[in-house]
């Protein structure tokens, strides 16, 4: 990883535009997501969004996702039966 580079984990978006300084809702259903927020639950809540291309893909890639995203923390993370709800604090554009 080149240095000043961040790694954090992407949280892919379907139908949903987020800009900054905003405070999102949103639902997540996708197991890959899931385990994502976990591990971001797990260290320091930043995550990075995404918007996806094809919102149809259940598989999702790189070439499936814009290059410009959003930075966010997770303020509050509420586990239901399928999905989970997220409420975050979107940062800034990256």
């Amino acid at each position: 990883m080149p240095s000043g580079s961040l790694s954090v984990p992407v949280l892919p978006l379907r139908d949903v535009v987020v800009y900054p300084h905003m405070i999102v809702p949103l639902y997540v259903g996708r197991e890959r997501s899931i385990k994502a927020l976990e591990l971001v639950m797990a260290t320091d809540k930043q995550v990075m969004m995404a918007l996806q291309k094809d919102t149809t893909d259940e598989k999702l890639s790189e070439t499936n996702l814009y290059e410009a995203g959003t930075m966010g923390t997770v303020l509050q993370l509420l586990k239901l039966v399928l999905l989970v709800l997220l409420v975050l604090s979107v940062l800034s554009d990256i």
